[in-house]
């Protein structure tokens, strides 16, 4: 358990530069991505245990990893929509653009990217991670302190919501 809290609050702060280096590239300036103020989203860090957790039944088949690996961080994903939607009346992407898409919240080439990333993550990135053995009493309290910061972040985007009768602020 200690080590989760460590590699969600790792892979919350990775993929918050993952995205928001993805997103700038096509926006030729610096976009910090995400709903929440400060360099985390939740949903890598999420997705990142899904995977950690299911990794054992999943290498067993490289074909197994990417599709069922794929499927669960698309329906993750889907299933963030609708919160996101729900607690904050916003929407912070739209796949409608795109053919193939689920009412624009999930689309095909984006279930290819998470079947192409679940791949890299279970047989590489996560591996590399495990073999710097970072997992230390220090490294817990600093995974406590950064997940403090989102539940802070998260809270003052729940007021800030709220204080302004559900406006998008996007």
């Amino acid at each position: 358990v200690n080590s989760m809290i460590i590699y969600f609050s790792l892979y919350c702060l990775l993929g918050y530069f993952m995205e928001s280096i993805y997103v700038s590239l096509f926006q030729r300036h610096w976009i910090s991505s995400g709903l929440l103020k400060g360099p985390f989203i939740p949903l890598y860090g999420v997705g990142a245990c899904l995977l950690i957790y299911f990794a054992p039944y999943l290498k067993s088949s490289i074909y197994l990893t990417i599709f069922v690996g794929g499927f669960m961080m698309t329906i993750l994903e889907y299933l963030a929509s609708l919160f996101i939607e729900k607690v904050f009346e916003t929407k912070c992407w739209d796949y409608s653009h795109h053919r193939f898409h689920i009412q624009g919240r999930v689309c095909l080439i984006y279930f290819i990217m998470w079947c192409c990333l679940s791949y890299l993550f279970i047989f590489y990135i996560h591996p590399f991670f495990i073999s710097l053995h970072f997992i230390n009493d220090t490294m817990n309290i600093i995974a406590l302190i950064y997940m403090a910061f989102i539940l802070k972040a998260l809270i003052d985007r729940l007021q800030f919501h709220k204080l302004n009768n559900g406006l998008d602020i996007h």
